[in-house]
């Protein structure tokens, strides 16, 4: 049997999916029968949800950042939760309870993983399309201590392997001697979902962080699409509106699984969702957010491939029903063709479940 267990960062569900994907690959190429368990504490009911069968630990992973009203970081709270990182991360470490049952460990991405696999002589590999020190070294004023952006590095070299996929950073990339590049890390399509509407109608998701982190621009965009009488939206469940021409998803359902059955995905610039309308072949309008790095870069690269547009958050919030008639006419069509006819790897999943199950053999 191969033993192993999946840490899960605090933030966001995107790491959910993408480990998921992973270990349905895991399944099918292991020649060995498979036990896992997976620890983190903020959305484990999702987490539950998504893998099913499995074991499962309620267990806060560190990692944290705090945000504004309007999705810019919290400066202020950051540097506050950070102050005492190291302290904490020694605490962390010296919980943790005995590993040695393990085959290895797999970090999405919790730093202080790689070095318990080094205290107890186990693999690690660590999954991220970004890493919270470059995260962090990107906001200005600085708010994180040196020491700590230090510690940050430290633990994370300790990786045998770092699995960054398609559009990282090339500076993350060059930054970590053990990194991996790998393709995008998308789930089978068996896991999409189909939707039954008017099929005359043009389809549109709007989708927010897993933390719901536009909720209240999103609402606010709502109130002015009631005139859009040819398109059909469709929305998480916890959002109010009575519009007729806005479809509710249940809650219990990702909104990631309908991305193959909508025509154009309106979205927060998250690498999951990016990811899953590039193997949809979905085009995408992108959400802006203020003091972001890691959606600042994941627009500036899918604006140069030419596979998805932006949209300011104040524009979304104010004037979507405006722009997008215009949007649809014009721009809409080059992006279809381009996302239609690209060639991005889209296999990250297969490729990081072979390459784990060669290391450890």
């Amino acid at each position: 049997m191969l033993n192993f267990k999946i840490y899960l960062s605090d933030e966001g569900y995107g790491h959910i999916v993408r480990q998921k994907a992973i270990l349905e690959k895991l399944y099918f190429y292991s020649k060995k029968s498979i036990n896992y368990t997976l620890q983190t504490h903020n959305h484990l009911k999702a987490a539950k949800d998504i893998f099913g069968k499995g074991n499962f630990i309620d267990q806060y992973n560190n990692i944290s950042w705090q945000k504004l009203n309007n999705g810019s970081p919290d400066l202020e709270k950051i540097k506050k939760h950070y102050l005492n990182y190291n302290i904490k991360s020694i605490n962390y470490i010296n919980k943790e309870k005995d590993l040695s049952e393990y085959d290895f460990l797999i970090s999405d991405f919790v730093y202080e993983a790689f070095q318990l696999g080094r205290n107890y002589h186990i693999p690690t590999f660590g999954v991220a399309h970004f890493t919270w020190d470059w995260f962090f070294s990107k906001l200005y004023p600085p708010t994180i201590s040196p020491n700590v952006m230090n510690l940050f590095f430290h633990l994370a070299n300790k990786a045998d392997r770092i699995y960054f996929p398609l559009f990282t950073p090339i500076e993350i990339i060059k930054h970590y001697k053990n990194s991996v590049q790998v393709p995008l890390i998308v789930r089978e399509k068996n896991n999409k979902r189909k939707i039954n509407v008017n099929n005359s109608k043009f389809k549109i998701l709007i989708i927010d962080s897993g933390s719901n982190l536009l909720k209240v621009q999103i609402e606010k965009s709502l109130r002015n699409l009631s005139d859009l009488n040819d398109i059909q939206f469709f929305i998480g469940n916890n959002y109010r509106s009575e519009n007729k021409n806005i479809t509710k998803i249940p809650k219990n359902q990702l909104l990631m699984d309908y991305i193959e059955s909508v025509d154009l995905v309106i979205a927060r610039a998250g690498f999951n969702t990016i990811s899953e309308c590039i193997a949809c072949r979905t085009p995408m309008l992108l959400i802006g957010e203020a003091m972001n790095p890691e959606i600042n870069e994941n627009i500036i690269n899918l604006k140069n491939q030419g596979i998805a547009s932006f949209i300011s958050l104040n524009e979304f919030c104010l004037g979507l029903h405006l722009y997008l008639p215009i949007f649809l006419k014009n721009e809409f069509k080059s992006l279809k063709k381009n996302m239609q006819n690209h060639e991005l790897p889209i296999n990250g999943a297969e490729v990081i479940a072979k390459d784990i199950l060669n290391y450890i053999n």
